[in-house]
């Protein structure tokens, strides 16, 4: 089954100071994960403030400017994935988790559903 998680960052991301070989650390586990079969897409999103929200009001499109005030958690990342289950799709997003606790990120959430139909491919 295909996975998407949101990764959503401390508010105070841009300040922490990471700790040294998080790039390295990373880059060896996409590329485990990527040869496994079990990563299909992952990407950092650049902040909200460079955004856009298109939406659908009263039948006419509308689109504002980031940052967006009703957002309380804004996403940073994102990654889709194939897991088993739901349980495999935690035990995943564990290790992943546990990296960015190591490397200095322990108040990072990350959000895992299902991918129901669709482009599933």
């Amino acid at each position: 089954m295909r996975y998407f998680m949101s990764i959503i960052p401390p508010d105070d991301v841009a300040e922490r100071t990471i700790a040294p070989g998080f790039d390295t650390e990373m880059g060896t586990w996409l590329e485990k994960s990527i040869a496994s079969g079990e990563l299909i897409s992952t990407g950092g999103l650049k902040p909200a403030s460079m955004g856009k929200c298109v939406a659908g009001h009263s039948g006419k499109v509308v689109a504002t400017d980031g940052p967006f005030a009703e957002a309380k958690e804004v996403i940073g990342g994102y990654i889709v994935f194939e897991a088993p289950d739901m349980d495999g799709a935690v035990a995943l997003a564990s290790k992943f988790m546990q990296m960015h606790i190591d490397y200095g990120l322990p108040d990072t959430t990350f959000e895992i559903r299902e991918i129901a139909g669709g482009a599933n491919y």
